[in-house]
């Protein structure tokens, strides 16, 4: 067994931790914004997320190729991620990642536990460091090491979950083909939300092992999670501060479909309507 099978995986669920204290003062940001906006490539994907008042998490390819580890190339998790991006700074990461958009407060993500990004520089005795550590881990033969290791795997894990180089290379698809592509990643300034599996009735994995990582499979673990609204990242709609969409059919069709499928007040609805930006008019006084 190695600290990434299912059985040694015990990770705390640090969304729901009683110790945190939600009554804290948020403190809003001066050079980021305060904003966690998650974009995607269809309006039906943004439509769906409005009408649940929900994320839901997808499991998506993590590589590793930066820690050089000799068992462990890549892994596959599940997560809903954001970025603090200024508004009049977002059009290059829009173009990555889909000119649909959901911006919720970031004091209501901090409250539910979204946890930014480590940035990690592949030169640095930090990252030297957690490689020593996480080697030895794996590399564990006799039940006596793999005991003593075992202590730390909620922290590794979590390390490992919320770690990312500041550059390297990302899985996208394309005509449904995987392909890789150099990035900075610390131009996306990443915030990441990973649902607490553990104590759920699930055959969902934390992990998907290794021998199994492939577009298919990462779709099929993601429609599970669909079914398992008890993994979602639920908000209200005072959450919302910003709703973006490429064009003016987009906002219409939006509208239509705010008015004909929420299950809210009048006022309700027209608030939300006011929460739609356009991105295509926005853009032009950038």
């Amino acid at each position: 067994m190695t600290i990434l099978d299912k059985e040694k995986i015990q990770v705390i669920n640090l969304q729901n931790n009683p110790s945190l204290n939600s009554e804290q003062i948020y403190i809003p940001s001066k050079q980021s914004a305060n904003v966690l906006f998650r974009f995607m490539n269809k309006l039906e994907f943004l439509e769906d997320i409005i009408l649940k008042k929900a994320i839901i998490p997808r499991y998506y390819e993590e590589k590793l190729d930066y820690l050089q580890l000799d068992s462990l190339e890549k892994i596959a998790i599940p997560m809903s991620c954001f970025c603090d991006i200024h508004l009049n700074k977002l059009a290059p990461h829009m173009e990555n990642y889909g000119l649909y958009g959901i911006g919720l407060s970031k004091e209501w993500g901090i409250k539910r536990g979204i946890q930014p990004i480590h940035y990690v520089n592949q030169h640095s005795n930090l990252l030297s460091d957690f490689k020593e550590v996480i080697n030895k881990t794996l590399s564990a033969q006799t039940e006596e090491e793999r005991s003593t290791y075992t202590v730390y795997n909620n922290l590794i894990l979590h390390q490992l979950f919320y770690m990312k180089p500041i550059e390297g290379e990302m899985r996208y698809s394309v005509q449904n083909k995987s392909k890789y592509e150099k990035r900075n990643f610390h131009d996306e300034k990443e915030w990441r939300f990973i649902p607490n599996i553990n104590g759920i009735d699930t055959d969902l994995p934390l992990v998907i092992s290794q021998d199994h990582l492939n577009p298919k499979s990462y779709n099929t673990y993601s429609d599970g999670l669909r079914h398992k609204p008890e993994l979602w990242l639920d908000f209200e709609y005072d959450a919302i501060k910003y709703i973006i969409v490429n064009d003016q059919a987009d906002r219409s069709e939006l509208i239509s479909y705010i008015v004909h499928n929420c299950k809210i007040s009048e006022i309700e609805k027209y608030t939300l309507i006011s929460k739609i930006l356009v991105f295509n008019e926005l853009k032009e006084d950038w």
